[in-house]
């Protein structure tokens, strides 16, 4: 019974904040004691990104809290954590820091009738969006749906903004693989020269993959026997950089599975390849 309540409140509620358009909070729920983000939960900050639920440049806020369960210092050191593990994530995936206008941990939520074991909902983070401030001349298009580009020079990439996201073209795998084949040697030395000529930027290597359900983890490596097709491809590419000597901390990979497809319903080959691909998402250039 408890698991099952613990899953259902591990989603995210959109409600409105004091009743205001254009205002949302969404809810990110913890384990007991536990600071850091699970993968599920990561899942979920990214679909509001890619949903267009948290946009560039609009204001951000992060409260995390806890339960009255411990005291009170170890409660406040918790919520603190969360909050911080929340921006972190944020911020590795687009967000602009200085879009967050608030990050605190407020400790313990009081409760006047406090139970034997505690209060799962307390153990949380909010993060408040208000998209009515989104600052002047930013843009409200999704970051997935920017213009992809291959990479060609390091002026090209220098002019993209953190968030912004372009097809890593001409990079190939055998069918069900995660080896790179030979002739993508090309574009990859290409791209190791962009991250080596400007020190400061920061990338995230995105593997996605088709022909599967969206419901599906991600597809069948038969190289590992596993079901990580699109986190070993780009587990590859970020292996090939760091071995050429990019600093590792400027470099994160992740796989999508299916769950980001270009093209919906796939009818042909040419939507199959178009689902088929490994995206480079700017995350920091300054």
């Amino acid at each position: 019974m408890y698991k099952t309540l613990l899953t259902i409140l591990f989603s995210i509620v959109l409600t409105p904040v004091f009743g205001q358009k254009g205002v949302d909070t969404f809810k990110l729920y913890f384990d007991l004691n536990v600071p850091a983000l699970s993968s599920e939960m990561e899942k979920k900050i990214d679909l509001l990104i890619y949903n267009d639920k948290i946009i560039s440049g609009s204001l951000v806020m992060i409260v995390g809290y806890a339960d009255f369960l411990g005291n009170e210092s170890h409660n406040r050191d918790l919520s603190i954590k969360r909050a911080a593990n929340v921006k972190e994530y944020l911020v590795q995936n687009g967000i602009n820091p200085s879009d967050i206008t608030l990050c605190e941990g407020k400790g313990e939520i009081d409760r006047t009738v406090k139970g034997k074991g505690g209060f799962p909902t307390d153990r949380r983070v909010d993060i408040v969006v208000n998209n009515r401030t989104r600052k002047k001349g930013t843009g409200t298009t999704r970051k997935d749906s920017v213009k992809k580009k291959p990479i060609t020079n390091v002026s090209e990439l220098n002019r993209l903004d953190s968030g912004s996201v372009f097809l890593l073209r001409d990079v190939y795998f055998p069918p069900d693989r995660h080896t790179i084949n030979p002739e993508s040697n090309g574009t990859l030395e290409r791209l190791f020269a962009v991250l080596n000529a400007n020190p400061k930027l920061k990338i995230s290597i995105e593997g996605h993959v088709c022909c599967i359900s969206r419901n599906a983890p991600d597809a069948l490596d038969i190289e590992t026997g596993e079901a990580h097709l699109s986190v070993n491809r780009a587990r590859e590419i970020y292996n090939y950089l760091v071995n050429r000597g990019i600093e590792p901390q400027r470099l994160t990979y992740k796989g999508f599975g299916r769950s980001r497809p270009v093209v919906v319903m796939e009818y042909s080959q040419e939507d199959m390849e178009r689902n088929r691909r490994v995206e480079i998402r700017i995350i920091g250039n300054k």
